[in-house]
């Protein structure tokens, strides 16, 4: 899981106010923090387009939140378990490795809108008669067979669809962290201060 806690210590700040207005800062407060984690939230979704290629609604709906309450003054900003399964390289850089026997990178099997290849892709094009899975001149993958007219022409040329990979790099491009802990750093001050208004406008004595 991808993380960013904001935490909020206004011992200083509470020294300067009276009973009355002290008992309101754990209400102001957690308002301000989950009024900060939203804003984080939303600079994250806003980012995710210029960071990925048409991402998919599943992407976009990554970023979740844990929110403060009066007792827990801290609230969570983080990415799903099941995107950061693939949206924590792209934070950290690094190696992916396959869950079975290769990635399957595609060549040139049709993407969808989201430039992804369609579930099921693979199992289609397999199933082709002129498709097979194998290696050609040491590379293995998923290969399609010239048509015959084509054969006669150009006799051995193959079309890879998809290659077979062990591995894949990735380099860190998300930025995640240090987006959020700006957009926090920024907000949570002018949040504490409309929250800490709006309570002690309503703070009964």
């Amino acid at each position: 899981m991808l993380r960013i806690d904001v935490r909020a210590d206004i011992r200083s700040f509470e020294r300067t106010l009276d009973n009355v207005q002290r008992r309101q800062i754990p209400f102001a407060t957690a308002n301000a923090l989950n009024a900060t984690a939203r804003a984080v939230q939303a600079e994250e979704r806003r980012e995710l387009p210029s960071v990925f290629d048409r991402p998919t609604p599943f992407t976009l709906n990554s970023i979740g939140i844990v929110p403060a309450r009066k007792d827990r003054l801290e609230a969570r900003v983080f990415v799903k378990d099941k995107q950061a399964s693939y949206l924590g390289l792209q934070e950290t850089g690094g190696t992916r490795l396959p869950a079975k026997r290769a990635l399957v990178l595609p060549a040139r099997i049709t993407l969808n809108t989201y430039g992804n290849m369609p579930k099921g892709a693979i199992k289609r094009a397999i199933a082709r008669r002129d498709v097979f899975v194998g290696k050609v001149k040491g590379m293995a993958g998923i290969w399609q067979r010239p048509k015959d007219g084509q054969r006669r022409a150009a006799p051995g040329r193959m079309k890879l669809l998809a290659s077979f990979e062990p591995v894949a790099q990735y380099r860190p491009r998300l930025g995640f962290v240090p987006r959020a802990e700006e957009v926090a750093t920024a907000a949570f001050p002018r949040e504490m201060r409309v929250a800490l208004a709006k309570a002690l406008a309503t703070a009964k004595p």
